[in-house]
C-alpha cells in the first residue's frame, strides 16, 4: 500500500445521546488531513432521545440508525454499511487531531499489519474528576497495549483492515462493555496479523466530569472484566489469589484516602491530593463492585 495512494477508508462513530459532544467530533473529522473523496464518515445513532440525530443530519456524513442498544450493535451496523478497505473507529466524545486518520492509515503500508492503535489524550480538563483521569492517562493505548497477558487498545482511536472482520467476525454483542478487549483477543488468537501502535494518531477524549459519572463508567469496566474472565477462563488466571490482591489494593486505596483526608483536615495537605485519593478509591471501588456483581449473577466462582 503506497503512502502516496491512500486507500478508501471508513470512519465509524457510534453515538447515544451525544448532543453535547457530537458536533465538535464531526467538525474535527470533516477537517482531517485526508482526501475527502477517499473517506466516508458513518455515524450510528444507537437510539438517542436528545438532539443527536438533528445535529448529525446538519453535517455531510452518513447517518445510520441501530435500535438494538449497545456499542457492539452500533459499531457492527457501521461495519456492515461501510465501503472502506480500512475501517477506523472513534467515539462521539472524542475530537480527532488533523492527522489522526492519515497516521492510522499510514501504518497499513506494511502488509503484515492488520490493526493500528492510535493514542487517546485527555481533552483539556476542567473538573477535578477530569483532572484525575488526565493524570492517570485513562484510556491511553500505551497503558494497555503492553499488558503481557491481555493486550488491547481503546476503540476511540483504532483501525483494522476489512478482512480482519471477515476472518474473526464483528464485535460481540454479549459484551455491553469490554467488547473492544474481546475483539483484540480474537484478533491476536485467530489471525497472524500484527497490531501496530502509533502515538501520532491522536484523538482528544472528553473524560467523565463528575464522581457519579466516574463510578458508573468504572462499574461498567468491572462488569466487562468479569465477562472477559468468564469467556477466557482458560487464559486469564483469575483465582482466589487475584481476588485477594484486588481487595487488598482497594483497602490500601481506602487507607491512603483516610490518611490524606486527616492530613488535609489538619491543614497539612493539598486539596488536589485529597481529590486524587478520593477518585482513586472510587475508581477501584466501582470496578470491584461491577466485577463482583456481574460475576455473582453469572455464577462465576472467583470474585
Amino acid at each position: 500500500m503506497a503512502e502516496h495512494d491512500p486507500p478508501f477508508t471508513s470512519v465509524i462513530v457510534p453515538v447515544f445521546n451525544g448532543e453535547k459532544t457530537i458536533r465538535e467530533c464531526l467538525f474535527s473529522l470533516l477537517k482531517m488531513d485526508y482526501p475527502a473523496e477517499l473517506r466516508e464518515i458513518l455515524v450510528v445513532d444507537n437510539g438517542s432521545t436528545d438532539g443527536t440525530a438533528r445535529i448529525i443530519k446538519e453535517h455531510p456524513v452518513g447517518y445510520l440508525c441501530e435500535g438494538r442498544r449497545g456499542p457492539s450493535y452500533a459499531r457492527n451496523r457501521g461495519i456492515e454499511a461501510s465501503q472502506g478497505k480500512i475501517l477506523a473507529f472513534t467515539d462521539a466524545d472524542c475530537v480527532a487531531s488533523a492527522g489522526w486518520l492519515k497516521e492510522l492509515v499510514r501504518e497499513f503500508r506494511h502488509e503484515t499489519i492488520g490493526g493500528v492503535a492510535g493514542e487517546v489524550v485527555a481533552y483539556p480538563p476542567k473538573t477535578p474528576v477530569e483532572r484525575y483521569f488526565a493524570q492517570i492517562r485513562h484510556l491511553s493505548a500505551a497503558r494497555y497495549l503492553y499488558n503481557p497477558i491481555f493486550p488491547f487498545a481503546m476503540t476511540g482511536s483504532v483501525a483494522f483492515r476489512r478482512e480482519i472482520f471477515d476472518r474473526i467476525g464483528l464485535f460481540d454483542p454479549a459484551f455491553s462493555t469490554g467488547e473492544g478487549a474481546d475483539f483484540f483477543r480474537r484478533f491476536f488468537k485467530q489471525t497472524a496479523f500484527k497490531l501496530q501502535y502509533t502515538r501520532k494518531a491522536i484523538v482528544f477524549h472528553r473524560h467523565r466530569a463528575t464522581a457519579r459519572e466516574l463510578f458508573k463508567q468504572l462499574w461498567g469496566y468491572g462488569k466487562g472484566h468479569a465477562l472477559l474472565c468468564i469467556k477466557y477462563r482458560e487464559e486469564i488466571q483469575w483465582s482466589w489469589r487475584q481476588s485477594r490482591l484486588a481487595y487488598a489494593d482497594l483497602a490500601r486505596a481506602a487507607g491512603a484516602l483516610a490518611k490524606t483526608g486527616l492530613r488535609y483536615c489538619l491543614n497539612g495537605g493539598r486539596k488536589e491530593d485529597l481529590f486524587f485519593c478520593f477518585f482513586s478509591f472510587l475508581h477501584k471501588l466501582a470496578y470491584r463492585v461491577g466485577f463482583t456483581k456481574e460475576a455473582i449473577s453469572r455464577g462465576y466462582l472467583y470474585f
